[in-house]
């Protein structure tokens, strides 16, 4: 299922089959470029989200940071820029073949490993899009602020849907910096890529929830 979450935001969400959560990657069609968050479990989700971007433009690729989940599909376009974290490269590297061998009963369409060619490790522009490293849910996250409409794509720094408040974490001490970046951005919006949207309001009780897991 495919909407328009704002004006040229797009979000699309697949159930598959026999696992217990949904999937969200996103296409922002901006006036440089047609901007996509993730790539999904195969070539089927950016074909199915391309049918809302412009031609004209160039299109880009964001990674919220290397599970399989997020770069399955990325062989689906050509695309003029890949982005993501570091250490991404080096994990994906790493971690493709077995996840793929665990989990190919999940695929969407063809199932491609893409590098990223722009590996970031401070504040990033893209237009009207800003990029932080986000650390915490793995090494290499990576969070989108869009400051147009206040909305902050989290990818799995948001737990998955009716899990709590807390998503896998890797590294404690450093989610609580990012949990402090975001709320710091003072955004309206959270979004997720295995939960619905949330309100802002939902950063205090997941910063309450935390301190017993880190060392102050």
């Amino acid at each position: 299922m495919i909407k328009e979450i704002a004006p040229g935001i797009y979000e699309r969400r697949v159930h598959p089959e026999g696992v217990d959560w949904f999937l969200n990657t996103y296409l922002i069609v901006l006036d440089q470029a047609n901007l996509y968050i993730d790539s999904g479990l195969g070539s089927k989700a950016i074909e199915e989200l391309s049918a809302f971007s412009e031609s004209t433009k160039p299109n880009v690729l964001i990674y919220t940071h290397y599970h399989f989940d997020h770069v399955w599909g990325s062989g689906a376009l050509s695309f003029a820029k890949v982005i993501a974290c570091e250490p991404f490269n080096s994990l994906l590297q790493d971690d493709f073949e077995l996840s793929y061998a665990y989990f190919k009963e999940l695929q969407e369409g063809k199932v491609s490993a893409v590098y990223a060619d722009t590996l970031i490790e401070y504040k990033t522009q893209v237009g009207p899009l800003t990029l932080y490293p986000a650390p915490g849910h793995t090494a290499d996250g990576l969070i989108i602020h869009d400051t147009r409409t206040g909305l902050v794509f989290m990818g799995d720094n948001l737990p998955d849907d009716q899990k709590g408040l807390l998503p896998e974490i890797s590294d404690p001490e450093a989610y609580l910096k990012t949990l402090l970046l975001v709320q710091s951005l003072h955004p309206k919006t959270l979004l997720g890529s295995h939960c619905d949207e949330v309100s802002a309001d939902r950063l205090e009780p997941m910063l309450k929830s935390l301190p017993s897991r880190v060392k102050v």
